[in-house]
């Protein structure tokens, strides 16, 4: 006989065998996920969100790693602003992103940003 009741429950073992069946658990989309967290940052390399993508950045990252100089584009999801340095350690130019916004970056900022931070 079995040990699991309705809920996914193993009562003996008290685990959950299925998240997803628990009320009010849901997947959340990448949009609905950085909303909630307050927002993300997402960069591409390439114009208008094209190529190779660094996407959801949710806390302050002093280097992008490999993405360094790369971000030709960005889309700022959520409602809080961020800050991104041409230099790592946030160092350098330094361009506020509004929250809402995305658009191709453009002069000193195209393929040279290497921080970024919440605003």
């Amino acid at each position: 006989m079995s040990n699991i009741n309705n809920h996914g429950v193993d009562m003996n073992n008290k685990q959950i065998k299925d998240l997803y069946s628990i009320e009010a658990v849901q997947d959340l989309s990448h949009e609905a996920a950085a909303t909630i967290s307050g927002g993300a940052l997402d960069f591409s390399d390439k114009k208008d969100g094209e190529g190779v993508r660094l996407n959801n950045i949710t806390n302050a990252r002093r280097s992008l790693g490999s993405f360094n100089n790369r971000a030709s584009w960005y889309e700022v999801t959520g409602k809080r602003d961020w800050i991104v340095y041409t230099g790592e350690k946030f160092t350098g130019k330094s361009r506020r992103l509004k929250a809402g916004t995305k658009g191709n970056f453009t002069g000193p900022f195209n393929n040279d940003i290497a921080s970024v931070k919440l605003a």
